[in-house]
């Protein structure tokens, strides 16, 4: 979402260099490009707030395992090869 932020960020940059009728045809669209990125930074800050990177500080609160074992009958040959995802 970041990269997102970003890019939309630097077209909008494009747009205010931008001169002539491809600048106004284009300005239309300026308000909402605005909107959407200040959307993203909003999801971000709550994604930084809610979701962290860090799970160390929740202690003993957090899972340090998977809440379901994995079987001893599913060996590798269960997973699907590259060529069989259907693409």
């Amino acid at each position: 979402m970041a990269i997102m932020k970003e890019r939309l960020g630097n077209f909008m940059s494009q747009l205010d260099a931008m001169g002539g009728k491809d600048k106004e045809k284009l300005s239309t669209h300026y308000k909402h490009l605005n909107e959407l990125i200040h959307t993203i930074d909003w999801k971000l800050e709550i994604f930084s707030k809610e979701c962290p990177v860090d799970w160390s500080k929740l202690g003993k609160d957090c899972e340090s395992t998977a809440s379901v074992p994995l079987s001893e009958e599913f060996k590798a040959k269960d997973y699907p090869s590259g060529g069989d995802a259907g693409g």
